[in-house]
This record gives structure tokens, C-alpha cells and sequence, in this order.
């Protein structure tokens, strides 16, 4: 498997894959960015064999003492059921995070609960 990583994705290839996303939100739209515009931000996305399979706005917020807060407002948009992929994502904007000496990292995006089957992970031994 070979995925990278980047943080700054094109307008066009940053819509287009949004835009044709089941998780498809205004507020991970490229141009989002500009209606926050007291707020930094960066376009990441993370490509797999030359095929673009995640995307993220990050907002980030500065704040005293040269901390600042990631926030991806209904994002990352990517398939949340390959694993491999999520894991790969939040490790490198972790990475970016930590020497960007951002403090936590917010995202929420706008799965749907009844997509997944709770049965299969949340398990409990009697």
C-alpha cells in the first residue's frame, strides 16, 4: 500500500473530490476557507497509488503562546470504514500537529452512526 501525504491539494482536485463524496459538506469545501478568513488553513489529502482517497480543510486557530487548534469542521471526508487509510491520515496530520505545536486536534465529521454496525466493535464480556 502506498499512500502519501499533502497538505497542500489543489482547488480543483480538492472540490472535485468532495464534491463526489457520500460525505459531500459546504464546510469542506475548498473555499471555505474564505469565509473563515481569521483563521489559518491548509488542504490536505492523502493519495493512494496516484489517486486522490482523502481530503481535509484545516482550519487552524492561533493562540497565546504560539499554540494553535486544528480543526477540520465536518471533515476529513474518506472512506471511515478503511481503516488503513484513517490511520494513515490522522498520523501524519498528527505529525504536522506536533511541530506546528498545535494542542489538540477538533473534527467531526458527518458519518451517519447507523452506517456502521456497533455490534461489531463494541463488544463486552459478561
Amino acid at each position: 500500500m502506498s499512500y502519501l501525504f499533502f497538505k497542500d491539494i489543489n482547488q480543483e482536485k480538492f472540490d472535485e473530490f468532495v464534491k463526489h463524496h457520500e460525505y459531500c459538506n459546504l464546510l469542506q469545501s475548498y473555499n471555505w476557507a474564505k469565509v473563515k478568513n481569521n483563521w489559518d488553513h491548509m488542504y490536505t489529502g492523502v493519495y493512494k497509488d496516484n489517486v486522490l482517497v482523502a481530503t481535509g480543510l484545516v482550519l487552524i486557530k492561533r493562540l497565546p503562546l504560539s499554540f494553535c487548534m486544528y480543526y477540520l469542521l465536518r471533515g476529513p471526508i474518506m472512506d471511515y470504514k478503511d481503516n488503513e487509510l484513517v490511520q494513515y491520515y490522522f498520523d501524519q496530520l498528527k505529525k504536522l500537529a506536533k511541530k506546528d505545536h498545535c494542542i489538540f486536534i477538533k473534527f467531526d465529521p458527518a458519518i451517519h452512526v447507523n452506517d456502521y454496525d456497533s455490534k461489531s466493535y463494541n463488544t463486552l464480556e459478561n
